[in-house]
């Protein structure tokens, strides 16, 4: 009778630090969401003829809250209608043309910004462990 014995082939050192990928996978969506907080928050240069005072209301009104636990790691960010109830006029998604033209981020900036820079903010982490 022949024995077969099975060896398993098992790399030298662990695949990866799994716990390490977490966290900089997070800290990654963290820092991303205060990017995109940055961008929406940034006012476009005062028009030469307006006499309009900027309060620094709609700056204020943008955050983000970090959500992590059940296999997520999830950024949300917005501009709090409570602090600025006129936010969706001057940078929502159908922002009214005067805003516009004067140069206010939308959320679609937001967005092209985030699917620009999200995949390889994503990629270097997990090169930092892998």
């Amino acid at each position: 009778m022949t024995r077969l014995q099975l060896i398993p082939v098992t790399p030298k050192k662990p695949l990866g630090n799994i716990p390490k990928l977490v966290e900089l996978l997070t800290n990654g969506v963290r820092d991303q969401a205060a990017e995109g907080v940055r961008l929406m928050s940034t006012y476009p240069p005062q028009p030469a003829k307006s006499r309009y005072r900027r309060t620094g209301t709609l700056r204020r009104s943008w955050n983000f809250a970090l959500k992590t636990g059940g296999g997520i790691i999830q950024a949300i960010i917005q501009s709090n209608r409570r602090v600025a109830p006129y936010n969706e006029a001057v940078q929502g998604q159908d922002q009214a043309p005067l805003f516009e033209q004067i140069g206010w981020k939308t959320i679609k900036d937001l967005d092209k910004q985030i699917q620009k820079d999200f995949p390889k903010r994503m990629q270097d982490m997990i090169n930092k462990v892998f």
